[in-house]
């Protein structure tokens, strides 16, 4: 879990200017910041907002009207934490997103946990707690930590991310030093509970595909995560499974997800201004409905998913980088139908102005829409190709 990563972290000695900030952002996001409990030494506040712009041919994406340029998208972020032990850290995070259709206008709060270290190789976290799966889903929601406007959309889509971002339970986590010609090993295995987001793409998806859900799906999450930091200096290579099940009802009757597998498998390096990472990831999935009257109904999917990034340090504040996604339905016997597979190629850079401002611009370049898109916005279908462009101003704090 990271508590503000990369964001500056205003003390006892600058409170006053932390709580300014935070109230400029709170005022965007709708939320309140408690100033007149800023008294602790160890209290932090951190947080961003974003705005941008983004264009496309042929096809909409992410519930945009992006045919005609569209601004809809825009994100604030807020974040309090203090540590009120040597060993016990307390915390929460509101999150304002708009993303043409989904999102809304209140902030979510995407964590909200204790966190106890009992030693370096145990810890516990426990309230709405953030998923570790893969390379970035516990930190997707921090878009001042990484030069991407767009994750690769198969595996961290920001159209689903309120749904995979976090789960309300408890988890356990810690490092073990193997050798030091071994290197270390980091682990993660949580339990709990979580929710289809209400306001994202999750359910707009099923509704498309003939289910139409009413109310909030809800099931169980069991999962864990595995990294290995090589003695290869900057190389980190991992594994993840996240599992979960799902039941709910239908306008005409229920709805039932037995337990899914998404597995994950990837790699991470850095060295001085060189950056590059690559995973894998399979989802097999089952849903089951019932229509009233009717006998259950059960379909199967096997998607698999994948990419390869990398990227550059021009100079302390220019950042430049590339990658490509692909993701394939297996399980629909047909690689030639644009609805079964996405490829896309991404370039992208970033420009940090100062410590506070940072802009962001990314072209990409998709063939397929098995992701990403939606009839809600494209009513006369979707063409096989879209170019995108994505420019993005930050601010962070």
């Amino acid at each position: 879990m990271e508590w503000g990563k990369g964001i500056c972290n205003f003390r006892i000695g600058s409170r006053w200017v932390s709580c300014l900030l935070a109230a400029g952002v709170a005022a965007l996001i709708g939320v309140t910041p408690a100033i007149a409990q800023v008294q602790d030494v160890h209290l932090q506040i951190h947080g961003f907002a974003t705005q941008s712009f983004v264009v496309s041919d042929n096809n909409n994406y992410l519930g945009m009207n992006t045919r005609s340029g569209s601004t809809e998208w825009t994100e604030a972020a807020l974040n309090v934490n203090d540590q009120v032990s040597d060993k016990l850290r307390v915390g929460v995070q509101f999150h304002y997103t708009r993303l043409g259709v989904f999102g809304g206008d209140t902030p979510d709060i995407d964590w909200a946990m204790g966190d106890y270290t009992v030693n370096r190789w145990l810890g516990v976290r426990a309230g709405k707690v953030k998923i570790r799966w893969g390379l970035c889903n516990d930190t997707q929601d921090y878009d001042p930590g990484y030069m991407w406007s767009l994750l690769p959309e198969p595996i961290y889509g920001i159209d689903i991310r309120s749904t995979d971002l976090s789960q309300l339970g408890v988890e356990l986590y810690g490092d073990v030093s193997i050798s030091n010609k071994l290197g270390q090993l980091e682990y993660s295995a949580y339990y709990g509970y979580y929710y289809f987001a209400s306001n994202d793409g999750t359910l707009e998806s099923l509704k498309e595909s003939g289910t139409n859900i009413t109310g909030q799906p809800s099931g169980k999450t069991p999962g864990f995560d595995l990294r290995w930091k090589t003695p290869v200096s900057g190389l980190t290579l991992g594994g993840s499974l996240m599992m979960y099940n799902a039941q709910g009802t239908t306008t005409d009757g229920t709805f039932s997800e037995p337990l899914t597998f998404w597995s994950a498998y990837y790699a991470d390096y850095s060295h001085k201004k060189l950056f590059a990472s690559w995973q894998y990831s399979k989802l097999v999935a089952y849903t089951t409905t019932t229509v009233t009257g009717s006998d259950p109904s059960t379909s199967g999917i096997d998607e698999r998913g994948w990419f390869a990034m990398g990227g550059y340090h021009l100079t302390d504040k220019l950042q430049a980088g590339a990658y490509y996604t692909h993701d394939l339905i297996a399980s629909a016997h047909d690689n030639s139908d644009p609805a079964n597979f996405f490829r896309d190629w991404a370039a992208s850079g970033r420009y940090d102005f100062n410590e506070y401002f940072y802009g962001k611009v990314e072209g990409h370049f998709i063939d397929g829409n098995d992701v990403g898109f939606y009839g809600i916005d494209n009513p006369n279908g979707l063409k096989p190709k879209t170019n995108v462009l994505v420019a993005k101003i930050g601010f962070t704090f």
